[in-house]
């Protein structure tokens, strides 16, 4: 398989670690603060992971070693990143090696995020040319509704999008990318007055200020490309609901009690009134915890979140983001050219991590278990033709000698170029319960 096509197949499978990944690092953020801002940072974060691995992965084999070599070497200094970069790599590595046909698994998982893409589009399309037509028979409110909305707009510094009525949705929202409209339901007009209604409206104009609209497309186009990745779909809604509360947020800053209450009275109805699943959801969320979370926060809206804590997500996001970046480097280069021989060495707790490529191997006293080459404990392994070293060689973990002899100073095995090692031996040791290798660089 092209290294291309190996490389994007791969992305599929680390999106599951990968969404794990962002898994974790929404529910931090959850854990943290109750203020929906960050959150919502977080979770929008997590959702970029998976899409993130796969443009890396193919940007990765497209891209000539050299330059993405110092962007690995530079991640894998963090103990935390190397660590996730290799778990994330041998998780990704071990969903495949139980199929006898890659090659076909691999064409499958393309065809088919191919095709999950292309029905989001069509979907896309036809949803949207059916919200045009109820746009365009939708009726306009009355004047002193579309003043206050007006009024509300320049309070929050955003677009003033037209407000209408329509028979034809069951929920507010807001409707079209380059000219948004905000539609309401008609039975919702009739029922409520002005003053009720304005914060509803404040709500999408929050949506617009955010560019929410443009979000939801690029998330439904992304949801369809992954659609074979169910813990995709679970980020997806974690981070709808945030962006909900954010909304929220905005829409009854500074407001008081009576209109916080009357907003979530408005809320519960919407939600005991809703018929059936509607275009784009936007003043409702989906889930009974995340609808009670939201709730939570309307009735009772939390504090910012401090600086620290605030520090604290920074740090995570990159951190995950840092990881993302090393796996999905080094799963790129299992799209290369699968008869050369490859040696991974990690562990857990030291984020050890040694990748060893070459034309061949040489081992003394080896076995196969389960399939898998197993070389004793203490035995020389040599490696010979285009031997490339890659990984994070530190001390004590790992010791390089060259020529059977120290290294001189500022030698990095890792940057030598293609040709420069002749071979190379290699001795892995277990010492209690640690790895200790020993590479040593024949020039």
């Amino acid at each position: 398989m092209h290294p291309l096509f190996a490389s994007a197949a791969l992305a599929l499978v680390a999106a599951w670690p990968a969404s794990g990944l962002g898994w974790a690092l929404g529910k931090t953020a959850d854990r943290l603060t109750g203020d929906p801002e960050p959150r919502a940072r977080a979770w929008s974060r997590a959702i970029a992971l998976p899409p993130a691995v796969l443009a890396l992965m193919v940007g990765a084999s497209a891209l000539p070693e050299e330059t993405t070599a110092p962007v690995y070497q530079a991640a894998l200094t963090s103990k935390a990143v190397a660590s996730a970069g290799a778990a994330m790599n041998e998780a990704s590595v071990r969903a495949l090696s139980g199929f006898n046909g890659v090659e076909t698994l691999g064409g499958v998982l393309i065809l088919g995020a191919l095709g999950g893409l292309a029905v989001a589009a069509t979907r896309q399309i036809l949803g949207r040319a059916k919200l045009k037509r109820i746009v365009r028979e939708a009726r306009p409110v009355s004047q002193e509704l579309a003043l206050a909305v007006r009024a509300a707009a320049r309070r929050m510094d955003t677009g003033r999008p037209e407000v209408k009525v329509s028979d034809a949705i069951d929920q507010p929202l807001l409707a079209g990318l380059a000219t948004p409209v905000i539609l309401l339901p008609a039975d919702l007009v009739a029922r409520l007055d002005v003053p009720r209604l304005v914060p509803i409206c404040a709500h999408e104009l929050a949506h617009l200020k955010r560019g929410d609209n443009w979000r939801l497309l690029a998330e439904h186009l992304l949801g369809g490309l992954f659609w074979m990745v169910p813990p995709y779909a679970a980020l997806r809604a974690r981070a709808a609901a945030a962006r909900e509360e954010l909304a929220d947020a905005l829409a009854l800053e500074n407001a008081g009690p009576a209109v916080r209450r009357h907003y979530a009275e408005t809320l519960i109805d919407v939600l005991r009134t809703r018929a059936a699943p509607a275009l784009h959801p936007a003043f409702t969320g989906k889930g009974r915890r995340p609808t009670l979370m939201r709730l939570q926060a309307i009735t009772d809206p939390r504090a910012p979140a401090s600086f620290a804590r605030r520090a604290t997500l920074t740090l995570a996001g990159m951190l995950a983001v840092a990881a993302a970046t090393v796996g999905s480097i080094a799963l790129a280069q299992q799209g290369e050219t699968q008869s050369r021989s490859r040696t991974v060495i990690t562990s857990d707790q030291n984020g050890q991590y040694i990748d060893i490529r070459s034309d061949y191997v040489r081992v003394t006293n080896a076995e196969i278990v389960k399939g898998r080459l197993k070389i004793p404990d203490g035995q020389v392994s040599t490696y010979h033709g285009h031997v490339k070293i890659r990984g994070r060689l530190r001390p004590p973990e790992t010791t390089v000698l060259v020529n059977g002899e120290a290294p001189p100073a500022g030698f990095d095995a890792t940057a030598l170029p293609d040709g420069a090692i002749k071979q190379l031996e290699v001795v892995n040791t277990m010492v209690g319960d640690r790895s200790r290798v020993t590479l040593n660089v024949v020039m």
